[in-house]
């Protein structure tokens, strides 16, 4: 598969009236998931990436059940998340290809008509970011793949564009998603640029991504010095577990230029407890062994409204 081709992603359904009207008529709220799905590789060697542990023969035996398992718990993931309702927007990091995306919309519920903009990046491994929406619902205007802009290739970030697709659906909203370099990078500082390159001279509304970083350490005060808040957490977990530790890898932020405004959710999927204080989120792989989880990251759902005056629409009557 080209390393420089886009996936374009259409599920075509049709639904009646009534199911229609139930999956798209919309609340005030946007409802958007984003999660890392913990190296979501295929079987095949890739030979431009470093990928061969992820084979049948690599040192993580990655064979066709493996693959198709973790899909299935992907799946089953985001339909918890969602709780059955198709949402407005998906984001996802750690998909290796198109083929896989496509693997894992084939497992979400038929009715959702999800389209997917995704492309295979320049990063060593070949982990890539991925956007699904509800194109039911919204538009997409704009799109840019944004190159991480270091010297070491790594994953690119994606600015979307999104228009409510009638007036009754929402808003204009541009949103930045993002996976920055490993915490396997100490220097915080790479981090910084790679978010400040993703930033410059785009309009971005609303920030999601695996930003490597917490979000009350040096990245994120540079993140309010920009003019951004944080999306508010709700739950007593993190977002990522790494032994019997918590943390919140995975975070959001808002404009503080717009009237938007939210909570995140860490959705409890996958969680196990050692005991009464010591949670874990069961991951696909451990120290190096299997464990056959879904990701050692939660899903995150985004809850976002518009705090500001929207225009009342009126009702065309005809009078005869």
């Amino acid at each position: 598969m080209s390393r420089n081709s886009i996936g374009l992603c259409c599920l075509v359904l049709w639904l009646s009236p009534r199911a229609l009207h139930s999956q798209t008529a919309y609340r005030d709220t946007l409802r958007i998931l984003w999660w890392n799905v913990e190296n979501a590789f295929d079987t095949l060697d890739d030979p431009e990436t470093k990928d061969e542990e992820f084979t049948p023969s690599g040192r993580k035996r990655w064979n066709t059940p493996r693959y198709h398992r973790k899909l299935n718990l992907l799946a089953k993931g985001i339909r918890s998340a969602c709780m059955g309702r198709v949402p407005d927007f998906i984001g996802l990091c750690e998909i290796e290809n198109t083929q896989v995306l496509d693997d894992l919309i084939l497992r979400l519920p038929w009715e959702w008509d999800l389209w997917a903009c995704h492309q295979d990046s320049p990063d060593l491994r070949g982990i890539d970011v991925a956007v699904l929406y509800n194109h039911e619902a919204w538009r997409l205007d704009s799109l840019e793949f944004i190159p991480a802009g270091m010297d070491q290739p790594s994953r690119d970030a994606i600015w979307t564009r999104f228009n409510p697709v009638t007036d009754a659906h929402g808003w204009p909203i541009d949103l930045l998603w993002m996976h920055l370099p490993s915490l396997r990078q100490p220097d915080e500082r790479i981090r910084k640029a790679v978010l400040d390159h993703a930033l410059a001279e785009r309009t971005v509304d609303l920030l999601l991504g695996d930003l490597n970083s917490h979000p009350d350490g040096p990245l994120g005060v540079w993140m309010v010095a920009q003019g951004f808040q944080r999306v508010p957490g709700r739950g007593n977990w993190g977002t990522y577990a790494f032994g019997s530790k918590w943390s919140f890898l995975d975070h959001g932020w808002l404009s503080t230029r717009t009237s938007l405004a939210g909570r995140m959710e860490p959705i409890p999927f996958g969680i196990s407890t050692k005991t009464a204080r010591i949670p874990s989120v069961k991951p696909t792989f451990y120290a190096g062994n299997y464990y056959g989880g879904a990701s050692d990251h939660l899903p995150v759902m985004y809850h976002i409204w518009n705090t500001g005056a929207l225009p009342y629409i009126y009702t065309s009557i005809t009078t005869r």
